[in-house]
């Protein structure tokens, strides 16, 4: 049996009863699983499972140890903990360092993406603070969806404001509103023919996507007809998913109707990489045996040419350059990055 798609919900400030009345209007046989980030003190954690379990029929289970997750059930973080995925299981795993205690949004969002893919759902609900914003990046990033609470009906809208601000939202609802929207989200997920199919054959679905195409080229200039035809159809089938529709032709015909479904495309299509390291392998043996034979031999007046090929932006490019001057060996280096020249000194 496949595991569940996992719905994250994070809140601080306020979220208590944002999450209540969540819960409330989330029916007990919705075949997800829900686990609950609430950025407060130790003393409001503890009570919450209880808390919940007022407001739902599912089960409400404050992890304490390794749990399978299951469907219909609701997973509450410990205090001073975050939670890890693994092999269908939830581990709470003790805080060590400042990034964990500040922004566990944050980290358990950027996990579940990482781990779930496509079948992650991040919330945001009330809070203080930009916990969260972070982490929704990388959902978005692997295919998962993004829902905000309205930050007008949130008690406190400044983790739902940072979260829109990065302009990553699939949906601000009332919180009321939420779980229909997932719901149908995921239903609609299930039926998407073209998430992870490389090619659609039939004529109907190719006319669609050569539609869609042409809609790209004339509202935002950009030509996706060589793209990576994989990650094009995943990312399509995401905002298919988004929209409730479950057939390419029918997403070609809403999106040629409604002109903002290309603009969030184009987002889709575009996003930022946040992880830069993903492929662990490949980097591994890069940093082990190829640059310690790179610099073998070079002394104080030699220099190493780095070209880094395909990268979006000049943060990442510099990111890679001196992470493979600064793990050479352990030794020192000068990056000049402007020329992408790496001098020894």
């Amino acid at each position: 049996m496949s595991a569940p798609i996992i719905s994250a919900l994070g809140a601080s400030a306020g979220g208590i009863e944002a999450l209540k009345i969540f819960f409330e209007h989330t029916p007990a046989d919705s075949g997800l699983a829900y686990v609950v980030l609430l950025h407060l003190s130790p003393d409001h954690d503890s009570r919450l499972a209880n808390v919940l379990q007022q407001a739902t029929n599912m089960p409400v289970q404050q992890v304490k140890d390794k749990t399978r997750i299951e469907a219909d059930k609701v997973y509450v973080i410990s205090p001073n903990e975050h939670l890890v995925l693994e092999d269908g299981y939830i581990i709470p795993t003790p805080n060590r360092n400042i990034e964990e205690r500040r922004a566990p949004v944050d980290i358990f969002f950027r996990h579940l993406a990482d781990v779930h893919g496509n079948r992650a759902i991040a919330v945001v609900l009330s809070g203080t603070g930009a916990d969260g914003s972070m982490g929704l990046k990388r959902v978005k990033e692997y295919g998962g969806a993004v829902l905000v609470q309205n930050p007008r009906e949130a008690e406190f809208n400044e983790m739902p404001r940072n979260a829109i601000a990065t302009g990553l939202v699939d949906a601000v609802l009332n919180v009321a509103d939420m779980p229909a929207y997932i719901i149908a989200y995921c239903q609609t997920l299930q039926e998407t023919q073209y998430a992870e199919v490389p090619e659609p054959d039939e004529p109907v679905n190719q006319q669609a996507l050569r539609d869609i195409f042409i809609q790209l080229r004339q509202r935002t200039g950009h030509d996706f007809s060589n793209y990576k035809r994989a990650t094009l159809l995943r990312r399509i089938g995401r905002r298919m998913a988004v929209q409730g529709l479950a057939s390419l032709p029918g997403y070609a015909a809403y999106a040629s109707e409604h002109p903002a479904e290309t603009q969030a495309q184009v987002k889709d299509l575009l996003i930022s990489v946040t992880n830069f390291f993903r492929d662990k392998t490949p980097f591994d043996y890069l940093e082990t045996e190829i640059l310690p034979q790179l610099f073998a031999d070079k002394g104080m007046e030699d220099q190493v040419r780095i070209w880094v090929a395909g990268c979006a932006c000049h943060r990442r490019r510099s990111l890679y350059t001196g992470h493979a001057v600064r793990r050479a060996h352990h030794w020192h280096f000068r990056c000049t990055q402007g020329a992408n020249l790496c001098h020894r000194y």
